[in-house]
C-alpha cells in the first residue's frame, strides 16, 4: 500500500538510516525531477539488510506518490554498489516471515517497482 500523506519538501530530511536520498542536482533543497536514492552502508560494501528493503520500500511510496519525481536512480555508497545479503545480520526475520506465511516470497524476489502514472 502506497504512502497517502504529503509528499516531503525534501527527501534528504527523511530519517532513514541504511539508505540516503538526494536531489538532482544536490544543490537544490526541494525536490526535482531527478531524486538519488544510495545504499548507504559503505563499510559493508552496501550488503542488504532487512531495514534496508524496509526503508528502500518506503521511499518508494513516497516516490508512487509524488508527481515532483520522474526518475530515480539507485547506486551505493563508498567503493561498491552491492554486496548481497548481509550474512553478518542474517535474514532470521524474513524466513520466520516466509515459514509463517509461504506466499510472501513473492514480496522478496528480484523484480522491479514501477512509479505510478500520471
Amino acid at each position: 500500500m502506497a504512502n497517502r500523506t504529503n509528499p516531503p519538501e525534501s527527501y534528504e530530511t527523511l530519517p532513514f538510516k541504511t539508505i540516503s536520498i538526494s536531489h538532482f542536482p544536490e544543490t537544490l533543497p526541494t525536490v526535482t525531477k531527478v531524486v538519488i536514492l544510495k545504499l548507504n552502508r559503505p563499510r559493508q560494501f552496501n550488503a542488504v539488510t532487512a531495514q534496508m528493503i524496509e526503508e528502500i520500500i518506503a521511499a518508494y511510496q513516497h516516490f508512487d506518490t509524488d508527481d515532483r519525481v520522474k526518475a530515480v536512480v539507485v547506486t551505493g555508497s563508498g567503493p561498491a554498489f552491492c554486496a548481497g545479503a548481509d550474512l553478518q545480520v542474517g535474514f532470521s526475520t524474513l524466513i520466520d516471515d516466509l515459514r509463517k506465511d509461504p506466499s510472501k516470497i513473492e514480496s522478496h524476489r528480484d523484480g522491479y517497482v514501477s512509479l505510478q502514472q500520471s
